[in-house]
């Protein structure tokens, strides 16, 4: 199980201006778990229709993943303080490679 510190976003697109929250996410057999201060979500491996990671506007890593609800950005962090994030560029790719591991996917 990678268990990890994230900012995630629950949304169609993902912008500089897009208030992300703080929380933690882990990949478990039922699938893609994200916790917040609030509200904790689950994304059933079955309903993860694609996953893709790029480069946000040259800062760090992102991971996008569509999903039968909608979509959800999420990568790891560092240290997130407000909505200032260091993005941990080895650990996103880490839960890039878990996500896609449990994801419908094969050709990626």
């Amino acid at each position: 199980m990678f268990r990890c510190k994230i900012f995630f976003h629950f949304g169609d697109e993902l912008s500089l201006k897009t208030n992300a929250s703080k929380g933690e996410a882990w990949i478990d057999g039922s699938g893609l778990n994200v916790i917040g201060a609030k509200n904790k979500f689950l994304i059933p491996k079955a309903d993860i229709k694609n996953v893709d990671m790029y480069r946000f506007h040259g800062l760090g890593r992102v991971i996008q993943v569509d999903h039968q609800k909608g979509r959800c950005f999420l990568a790891a962090t560092r240290l997130m303080i407000g909505q200032f994030a260091i993005v941990n560029f080895f650990h996103t790719g880490k839960l890039y490679e878990a996500i896609l591991s449990i994801s419908n996917e094969t050709g990626k």
